[in-house]
């Protein structure tokens, strides 16, 4: 995976997390395809209090923390009459990597359960890209792969989520 890739759905991550601290106000109402363009009561553009006029050239806008390595969206939820979005986040802990599982509940976001994901084994390994597949019935399975070794060999480990709390993970057997 290429680094803006991870950078790109790092931020995606952080910015879902921060939920209702990036809400904006709502816009005006859009013009009628009728209202001529010297009819149209323009709205300023002002930066929010504190905020600075521009962000500095390549600064990062959204505040992702550099030990968040990626973040993917993992499928669908529902389950006791509430539905959502499950997440898998990637971070370091020292010189370790950890796998972390969110579901969010909809519309708001609401982070309704989280499970981190502890395998000894898997802590010692540098992880790269992860595929999702839905499952017919419901719930998730993500492949993560290990970057190559100086062989040129890779490992793929399987995560298997299902409703908020159930996330099973493992090295891939075949």
């Amino acid at each position: 995976m290429r680094p803006a890739t991870i950078l790109f759905i790092a931020a995606l991550a952080c910015a879902a997390a921060a939920g209702p601290s990036l809400a904006q106000a709502p816009s005006p109402a859009a013009p009628s395809q009728t209202t001529p363009p010297d009819k149209i009561d323009p709205v300023p553009v002002t930066p929010e209090a504190g905020a600075s006029e521009a962000p500095a050239a390549g600064g990062d806008r959204i505040g992702v923390p550099a030990r968040v390595w990626a973040m993917r969206i993992a499928g669908g939820w529902e389950a006791n009459g509430q539905k959502g979005f499950s997440r898998v986040i990637g971070t370091f802990e020292g010189d370790r990597q950890k796998l972390t599982v969110q579901w969010l509940a909809e519309p708001d976001g609401r982070v309704v359960n989280a499970v981190e994901l502890n395998d000894e084994e898997a802590a010692k390994l540098t992880f790269g890209d992860m595929r999702a597949e839905p499952e017919d019935r419901g719930g998730v399975t993500m492949f993560i792969d290990t970057l190559r070794d100086a062989d040129g060999l890779s490992d793929t480990w399987v995560l298997v989520i299902g409703e908020p709390g159930d996330a099973r993970f493992g090295p891939a057997t075949n």
